[in-house]
């Protein structure tokens, strides 16, 4: 039931991720669902109850959910000559994300036992801490990009 949660809810909320993308910009709209990532996968790492548990899958899932589509909010705006092919890597990395992290997470489970578990997602906060690095790094370069040319940036300067 709880996998069934976390799937429907970070599906769901992709919708009014894409809604928040268009008003808040990629960058900024990446940021907030990063972060609300990160604090739900502390939650789950320090967690040892089941009820902040769920509330942590529940952060985590709106977290990942709204960050996929700030990501996709952002392909065009990074690579406008290769949105297919970008969209293409941004869906096989995150298939292989599907793929790669539950093994690294049954690492601790087999090193820590039944505290495993729970130190599993520590995974969760590395990808939410180099993804905010990378998120932020995109907002600083789009500033600058703006701030240089503000025409070649979808930006026409008023006449």
């Amino acid at each position: 039931m709880l996998t069934a949660l976390y799937s429907i809810l970070t599906s769901v909320i992709r919708i009014a991720g894409g809604a928040i993308s268009d008003r808040l910009g990629g960058e900024n709209t990446a940021l907030l669902a990063l972060s609300t990532m990160l604090v739900g996968a502390v939650l789950m790492t320090a967690s040892h109850n089941f009820a902040l548990s769920v509330v942590a899958e529940i952060l985590l899932g709106l977290g990942m959910g709204v960050s996929n589509a700030a990501v996709f909010k952002l392909v065009p705006q990074e690579v406008p000559k290769a949105v297919g092919g970008a969209a293409g890597w941004v869906g096989g990395l995150g298939a292989f994300g599907g793929f790669a992290v539950p093994p690294v997470m049954g690492v601790f489970v087999r090193q820590f036992g039944d505290a495993g578990y729970a130190t599993g997602f520590v995974v969760f906060i590395f990808l939410a801490v180099l993804s905010l690095f990378l998120a932020a790094t995109l907002k600083r370069a789009h500033a600058r990009r703006l701030q240089e040319s503000p025409a070649s940036a979808g930006n026409p300067k008023p006449a």
